[in-house]
């Protein structure tokens, strides 16, 4: 009976601690960091009545007889689960999150928690606000980093600590410089002359009397056939002639008609056949045309031949594009016309040269005075009579040495200039734009012919309008050693040749150039800079900063062969910049950073961050096995092993979350449930020792 009242009690008291952890629990529930505990209960001894027997002979065994004396407590245990974290944007909270502890010093020893809302004190540490102790971790050098041999300790923020000045060693630059930027110059052009063709004339040049291009390309095939006969294909060769043509159908004539007396042949480029030395040879239905469709309709018409020839014939009427020792007499206009000038007109050029009104110049066609020495009868007469009218030299300055003024080949590649258009081009800049051009005949006499058709053939068309060679500039400020900033200017200039640019660095405030501020970029096919020179030979652009300090010498980094993260030269506009410089003024620690690593970096403010410190982790084979000093610190004990200080997120699994806290684990619905079952637990032993009371009292009222 005695028995019950003990374990009743036994079962009072340790229902009693549980409710107490509980209590402990709820009461941390805003705790920052708190982990909560769980009691578990064991049973206590027993009392051995009556022990086992073995089974004998037919009979079993049976069990021992015990009665327990109770129950007490197993273990409080620490539940280490990871809370959640709550967001507080203050940069000195710092949540784990993880298994490990921040580590504490107190100057004495080292404690672990895991709350980390820390707080600097006037020496600028790192401490917990509760009670002061340091942050552990690992400072760096001045420099940022960290030598070999560094030990842990306490972590200082030195709010004010200067950063050296550091020279500038290096100029990046980057972005595009605009492939089409060289200086133009105007080219304008007049309507194509036209003149008789020749027997050297060839194919590809001719034009029927109206001015049509017989469009005739070299590989194109000549079909040549008479009625009764096959007809010959005659494969167009580069510089195959109207002489050559003439041989071709000859050839084909003596063989298709068995007579050898039959001529033909291109003389003033009218190809003439003749069968007189034959009288009883005739050719019907001869026809020469193109394999090419685009092209056939005209050679048809330009050959164009009687039915029956017999004796002669002669197809006439084409035409060659224009050249400069042609007189202004044997030549047409575009449409086959005469141009309408006659001995005596007076030739006038007018026109603006950069936006200045040159003199109207004026020369007379074919004067009869043969002392006239500036008459003009031919066209390269009216070139030379252009060109001193606008004062223009010899070439246009391109690489390509252009005329200034001349009449277009046949055959040529350009295919915006009309073959035999007379073409003027004027020099590169705006300030050489050629403006307001025109060419004029004037009628010395009222009666006809005109020049009116010369006049309109003179209309111009400009196929380039002058501008100025593209110059690009970017500016950076750079710092010599004591700090002090300079403005350096680099220009980018075309220079006129293809993929190659100019470059010259300027500086602002008085500093003495010592070398290196001039050269040249060229870019390769792919646009990529493919060399980067120095007029001077240098390697680096050098300047006194005279201000006592040394000289300062700076790299250039345009880039690469075959890469583009430097300075690159594509068709699109030019943004090229001077983007960054390795040097910096001397600056104040203004404000941290700390990463998941546990880096503590130190902003300052000349913009530079450098490496402060590092926070150190400790990790436990048994963290549960910590034991609690207050303060929401723990310390080693027996059971929980040495601690490991680590760096987060690289030694350790654990990474910090910078501007957060950890919540308290708890949860209260939990704590609730095991605050029912504590409470009913303790009900139910304290029934037990009022039950054993009354059975006492029972066995003491035996006796009355």
């Amino acid at each position: 009976m005695v028995r019950s009242l003990y374990s009743g009690i036994s079962g009072l008291r340790n229902h009693q601690v549980s409710m107490d952890v509980t209590g402990n629990n709820i009461a941390n529930v805003n705790t920052v960091g708190f982990k909560c505990g769980r009691v578990t209960f064991e049973e206590s001894m027993a009392q051995l009545l009556q022990g086992a027997t073995r089974p004998a002979g037919n009979a079993g065994g049976t069990n021992p007889l015990q009665i327990g004396l109770g129950m007490s407590v197993g273990s409080i245990d620490q539940i280490l689960t990871q809370g959640n974290l709550q967001t507080t944007g203050q940069i000195t909270d710092l949540a784990l999150e993880g298994k490990a502890y921040f580590a504490f010093s107190n100057g004495q020893g080292t404690f672990y928690s895991r709350n980390g809302g820390l707080q600097l004190d006037s020496f600028g540490r790192l401490v917990s606000p509760t009670n002061g102790f340091t942050l552990q971790g690992i400072m760096a050098d001045s420099d940022g980093t960290y030598p070999a041999g560094n030990s842990i300790g306490d972590i200082t923020i030195p709010y004010g600590q200067k950063a050296p000045a550091n020279a500038t060693t290096e100029i990046r630059f980057a972005s595009n410089l605009d492939s089409d930027s060289e200086g133009l110059g105007t080219i304008t052009h007049t309507n194509r002359y036209i003149t008789q063709a020749q027997e050297y004339s060839t194919l590809t040049e001719l034009y029927d009397q109206n001015g049509n291009d017989l469009g005739i390309q070299v590989g194109d095939d000549i079909v040549i056939s008479i009625a009764g006969a096959d007809s010959t294909r005659v494969n167009v060769a580069d510089g195959m002639s109207m002489a050559d043509l003439a041989a071709e159908v000859q050839a084909y004539l003596w063989n298709a008609t068995g007579s050898n007396l039959i001529s033909v042949n291109a003389t003033n480029g009218d190809l003439t056949i003749d069968t007189s030395m034959d009288p009883g040879v005739s050719i019907n239905g001869l026809q020469i045309s193109s394999s090419r469709p685009g092209s056939n309709s005209y050679v048809s018409n330009a050959f164009s031949f009687p039915a029956t020839i017999s004796g002669n014939y002669s197809v006439t009427g084409l035409r060659i594009p224009a050249r400069e020792t042609d007189l202004l007499s044997d030549i047409f206009d575009s449409n086959g016309h005469p141009l309408g000038l006659e001995p005596g007109d007076v030739i006038s050029i007018n026109g603006a040269v950069g936006g200045s009104t040159i003199p109207t110049t004026s020369a007379v066609y074919d004067d009869p005075d043969p002392s006239n020495t500036s008459s003009i009868r031919s066209l390269a007469d009216l070139l030379n009579h252009i060109q001193n009218a606008f004062s223009l030299p010899e070439t246009d300055g391109t690489i390509y040495d252009n005329p200034s003024v001349s009449v277009n080949l046949a055959n040529t590649d350009d295919d915006r200039l009309p073959d035999g258009a007379i073409v003027i081009r004027g020099q590169a800049e705006e300030a050489f734009a050629i403006t307001n051009l025109s060419i004029s005949a004037s009628n010395s006499n009222n009666d006809t012919p005109a020049p009116t058709r010369f006049n309109a053939n003179n209309t111009l068309t400009e196929i380039q309008t002058a501008r100025d060679t593209a110059v690009h500039s970017t500016s950076i400020v750079v710092y010599d050693e004591s700090g002090d900033a300079h403005t350096v200017t680099t220009t980018f200039t075309h220079s006129g040749q293809p993929n190659e640019w100019l470059w010259e660095i300027t500086t602002e405030s008085g500093e003495a150039i010592l070398g290196g501020n001039r050269g040249r970029i060229t870019f390769g096919q792919d646009g990529s800079p493919s060399a980067f020179s120095f007029d001077d030979n240098s390697t680096a652009f050098r300047f006194d900063p005279m201000n006592g300090s040394n000289v300062v010498s700076i790299n250039l980094d345009v880039g690469s062969p075959g890469a583009f993260d430097g300075i690159t030269q594509f068709r699109s506009e030019s943004t090229t910049a001077a983007r960054e410089q390795d040097g910096y003024p001397m600056g104040k620690l203004q404000e941290i950073s700390i990463d998941e690593k546990g880096e503590i970096t130190g902003i300052y403010s000349n913009g530079v961050s450098n490496s402060i410190a590092m926070i150190y982790v400790a990790e436990f084979n048994n963290p549960a096995g910590l034991m609690k000093v207050g303060d929401s610190m723990y310390s080693v004990s027996n059971n929980s092993g040495s601690a490991v200080l680590l760096r987060p997120g690289i030694g350790s699994t654990t990474k910090i979350k910078p501007g957060a806290l950890e919540m308290s684990n708890v949860d209260l619905a939990t704590e609730f449930t095991n605050m029912i079952t504590t409470q009913r637990g303790y009900q139910a032993n304290a029934r037990v020792i009022t039950s054993s009371d009354n059975m006492l009292q029972e066995l003491v009222q035996l006796v009355r």
